[in-house]
């Protein structure tokens, strides 16, 4: 028993190591650059598995904040490390796909009563332009579509790093906007429940070949 709890012990204690560490005979993984231009200009295409988009609202009147998560995305990326402010972004999110750490409420979500998604499946935000704001930060302006309708939207972005996997060139982008869900027509509940939506998002993305 004694040899099993040292065994588990080291195991634990040398993982941090083992998982950082390169394959046998790989080369050094390079680190992550915060260089705009490090990254190749070129179309890029969203890794859905290194995504997060997640939903904040105001519950009962401003005593907390409740969040749902989306499982599901898609998007392209027009990459213009030199010339930030010509690259192009599009992100659509399954509307289904919601997650909420209330049991079973995310089936009420999708239904008639708030999300519609029978109607309107996803959601959608198209770039119009983009705003250098600093060395890493920009303002991306763009229309978002929800619930079948379309209006303009800000996202204060910011350029998390560069780098390349085996794929190829990846880069990451850390993102906050915010909503009023009513002029959407989503007006179910405003009031108990939040009018402003904030949205936080975490997004990879990988130059197409």
């Amino acid at each position: 028993m004694k040899s099993l709890i040292a065994l588990t012990t080291a195991m634990l204690l040398a993982y941090p190591a083992l998982a950082q560490a390169p394959a046998a005979g790989a080369p050094p993984r390079p680190s992550a650059s915060k260089d705009p231009t490090s990254a190749p200009a070129g179309n890029y295409t969203l890794d859905a598995r290194h995504a997060s988009i997640i939903a904040r609202v105001g519950h009962m009147g401003g005593v907390s904040f409740s969040t749902f998560r989306f499982d599901k995305s898609s998007g392209t990326l027009v990459w213009n490390g030199a010339k930030p402010e010509a690259s192009q972004l599009s992100i659509t999110v399954d509307m289904t796909s919601i997650n909420s750490p209330v049991p079973n409420f995310a089936s009420e979500l999708i239904g008639d009563r708030f999300l519609k998604t029978g109607q309107f499946p996803n959601a959608k935000f198209v770039s119009t332009s983009v705003q250098r704001t600093g060395p890493t930060t920009g303002k991306i302006a763009g229309n978002m579509t929800f619930m079948g309708v379309t209006k303009p939207m800000t996202i204060d972005a910011t350029l998390v790093g560069t780098g390349t996997n085996r794929q190829g060139p990846v880069i990451g982008f850390s993102g906050e906007a915010h909503f009023k869900r009513s002029d959407f027509g989503f007006s179910s509940m405003v009031g108990p429940i939040a009018d402003d939506i904030q949205l936080v998002i975490d997004v990879e993305f990988d130059k197409a070949a």
